[in-house]
């Protein structure tokens, strides 16, 4: 089976057309949620007032994860990654069994672009189950709101680049 490194996990139809489709819905989506939406780290806190304000706890956020509100939300939390730290999105070609299956697309940094040392780093922590590599389910991570800390953040999420 391909893994996430692989390039049909950064280019198939799968991906391809989500990405489309919100992009496509995105000025709509906009206009709905009013305001400005810049891409920026900081838009983070404004869609986190958004998502709070509509559901009320995990259980309605997680049962509205694949509606369309919260599917654009999700691709606009991936572009605020993609755009301020250079992550590439991912996505299953062929969606794997099981319930924790990785379904949605998700957001990384490209692994293609380190130096070989940097792999080496890498693979060593890998073996030890230890790599902080970023790696975000940006819907998963919407829905995650209602179920952490009262400090817990949506753009806690951007903590993992500053490693």
């Amino acid at each position: 089976m391909d893994t996430i490194d692989s390039p049909e996990w950064s280019d198939n139809p799968r991906l391809n057309g989500w990405l489309a489709a919100q992009r496509e819905a995105f000025p709509a989506w906009a206009r709905e949620a009013g305001g400005e939406w810049d891409f920026s780290p900081a838009s983070l806190d404004r869609l986190e007032a958004l998502v709070r304000g509509r559901f009320g706890s995990y259980e309605e956020a997680d049962a509205a994860s694949g509606d369309a509100f919260m599917t654009v939300a999700a691709w606009y939390v991936g572009e605020v990654q993609v755009r301020a730290f250079g992550a590439v999105w991912k996505c299953a070609p062929v969606p794997g069994p099981g319930r924790y299956a990785r379904t949605r697309p998700l957001v990384t940094l490209p692994k293609d672009q380190l130096t070989e040392e940097e792999r080496e780093r890498l693979r060593e922590a890998e073996e030890l189950y230890e790599s902080d590599w970023p790696l975000c389910n940006p819907a998963d991570e919407l829905v995650a709101l209602f179920a952490r800390g009262p400090g817990a953040r949506l753009r806690d999420v951007l903590e993992q680049y500053e490693r």
